[in-house]
């Protein structure tokens, strides 16, 4: 997009981390904001700030794995607000554990929201944003969506997914008035192993994979990073060194890379405690 200013819109995800900051990025930029998030109340700190800024936030508490929650959702933003150019397909959570120690809820959950919650996003929105001048859609997937690690097969499953969706789209929709980009964070100092489930049996403790995640980048820097690819019209935005980083290496070896991860993760040891 060329310009952001007096734009509306949607923020899935938005109650904290970067979803959080995403929107009050864009709102600072001139943009007001669908902000949405399992529980409603969650976003009203968010809604206030973005107030603050002199912008518009509507709050809306649904489950993105709904596809009827979906189509509700859509009707009470486009109502709020009269259309929508963006939309940011942000929420997600993690399952982290050995695949066998991981129960079919748990991979379904992680499916549910990391997968499904993206598709049923952009079937919802894709017709409208189709008929605005100019819009642009974005699925936030991970560098997981781009290299696989043990202990988390299910979140890189479902990350490679939306990074297929996206790109698929890109395709399918070139030449359209939407562009399209998929969003690679690497380590972001957010809430999403804390907040998400784990099981045990692998080779990381829960401290240890809490402690990679909170020694990431802010979130507030993945924000300002995924706004200028935004305006540049990226179709992969990279976020993090890690992620740049991991992105080369795949693309150099894209086989023998997994070698390299089994070597660091022979050198990781649990701590006893934590």
């Amino acid at each position: 997009m060329k310009s952001l200013q007096g734009t509306k819109a949607v923020v899935t995800g938005a109650a904290s981390g970067i979803g959080r900051a995403l929107a009050l990025e864009l709102a600072s930029r001139g943009v007001d904001v669908a902000l949405t998030d399992l529980d409603a109340d969650r976003l009203r700190p968010v809604a206030d700030e973005i107030t603050a800024k002199g912008r518009r936030a509507t709050a809306h508490g649904f489950d993105v794995a709904s596809a009827a929650a979906w189509e509700r959702f859509r009707d009470e933003a486009l109502a709020a607000h009269g259309s929508v150019q963006l939309v940011v397909n942000n929420a997600g959570v993690s399952l982290t554990g050995p695949f066998l120690q991981c129960s079919l809820e748990d991979l379904q959950w992680q499916l549910d929201v990391n997968l499904w919650g993206v598709v049923h996003g952009c079937r919802a929105f894709l017709p409208h944003l189709l008929a605005q001048p100019e819009a642009h859609l974005v699925n936030v997937s991970s560098v997981f969506g781009i290299v696989t690690v043990p202990d988390s097969v299910a979140y890189c499953m479902s990350k490679h997914a939306v990074r297929s969706l996206t790109e698929g789209l890109e395709l399918e929709l070139h030449g359209s008035s939407v562009h399209i980009s998929s969003v690679h964070p690497g380590a972001v100092a957010t809430g999403i192993v804390s907040g998400g489930r784990f099981r045990e049996g692998g080779n990381l403790s829960e401290w240890q994979a809490r402690r990679m995640i909170e020694k990431g980048i802010p979130p507030e820097a993945a924000a300002q990073r995924i706004v200028k690819g935004i305006l540049a019209n990226e179709r992969r935005i990279l976020v993090g060194s890690d992620a740049r980083f991991l992105a080369f290496l795949h693309h150099l070896l894209p086989v023998s890379y997994r070698d390299l991860v089994r070597w660091w993760m022979s050198r990781t040891r649990r701590p006893a405690t934590t």
